[in-house]
């Protein structure tokens, strides 16, 4: 294990925060499911939401499926 490497998302050694994967998929889902929104820029609040289809319709299968709670997980880093 590399010492000299540290994230502080998930507060181990190993890599740094700027490479975690699963750091940068959670920024992802938040802003695609709108929580973020604030903290995107107005620039590239458009092209964001085509690239991630924010707006995506929704399909009849997806109406039909029942709601499965989701929960994240976003530390403060100090």
């Amino acid at each position: 294990m590399d010492k000299s490497k540290f994230c502080r998302y998930h507060r181990s050694y190993g890599h740094v925060t700027e490479d975690c994967v699963h750091l940068n998929d959670a920024i992802e889902i938040l802003i695609q499911k709108g929580y973020a929104r604030k903290y995107v820029k107005e620039g590239d609040r458009e092209t964001n939401e085509a690239q991630m289809a924010i707006d995506a319709p929704v399909t009849d299968d997806e109406e039909n499926h029942t709601a499965v709670p989701t929960a994240f997980a976003i530390t403060r880093l100090d």
